[in-house]
């Protein structure tokens, strides 16, 4: 008798541990992006869009809000930003614009004015708000959403164009060159076409999407590089669904 009552201490101990009463209150993560654990609280901010309006975060209170930042003169990872984010506000059909809402904030706020913003949007058909302002506007929004961010200016050989944007290295002093820092010198016959549009400084920014729920609250965070659209959306609905 006492042997089977041990082996049925035994059997609800090892129930109890596979069930979340005796396991204490631990978190689970639930998201396919990384949980924001805790949330944090998305506060309200006033800036700019792509058209010259003021836009107010919190008008998108109530509604699921997904939260990049990129800067325009981004020549590598920004665009692909952009076009998931376009490819997932597709996939949101009829959710779109009415309960999950998209928006876009700089971290160039030198160069991205609205009119720069609204040519970057407008030639990848983004219908959603591309936000910038006065740097003491917009930092604050940069240090809510811990977006980690430098400029510098190096320019090893001197032609204009900031090392960040410069594909063509160790251009003949003097020489003039395009946006890339090209030289003619430097380039394909057919591919010359000189345009001088020095780019003199560059962006650096660590940060992801983030996406914030009905509350207000900072829930999932999505690397730049490990974007998925398809669990992006199902990150989404599991918020809509609270």
């Amino acid at each position: 008798m006492a042997a089977m009552s041990k082996n049925l201490f035994a059997i609800l101990m090892a129930l109890c541990f596979v069930t979340s009463g005796c396991i204490g209150n631990e978190e689970v993560d639930i998201f396919y992006g990384e949980d924001i654990s805790p949330s944090m609280p998305a506060e309200d901010f006033a800036l700019t869009d792509e058209e010259g309006n003021e836009f107010n975060f919190y008008d998108y209170e109530g509604d699921v809000v997904v939260v990049a930042f990129l800067f325009t003169r981004c020549p590598d990872v920004c665009p692909v930003v952009s076009a998931n984010l376009a490819y997932v506000s597709q996939l949101l059909g009829d959710l779109y614009r009415t309960e999950v809402q998209i928006l876009t904030v700089t971290v160039d706020p030198w160069t991205d004015n609205s009119s720069v913003l609204d040519n970057y949007s407008n030639a990848r058909g983004l219908d959603w708000p591309h936000l910038t302002g006065e740097l003491e506007v917009i930092e604050p929004v940069w240090r809510n959403f811990e977006v980690g961010l430098a400029t510098y200016d190096s320019d090893l050989d001197g032609d204009g164009v900031a090392d960040g944007f410069d594909t063509c290295a160790n251009t003949t002093a003097g020489e003039t060159v395009d946006n890339e820092g090209c030289s003619d010198s430097q380039k394909e016959p057919s591919q010359v076409q000189t345009m001088h549009h020095p780019l003199s400084y560059w962006v650096d920014h660590t940060t992801g999407t983030i996406i914030v729920d009905r509350e207000m609250n900072q829930r999932v965070w999505w690397a730049d590089n490990d974007w998925n659209a398809e669990l992006v959306l199902e990150d989404i609905k599991l918020l809509l669904e609270e």
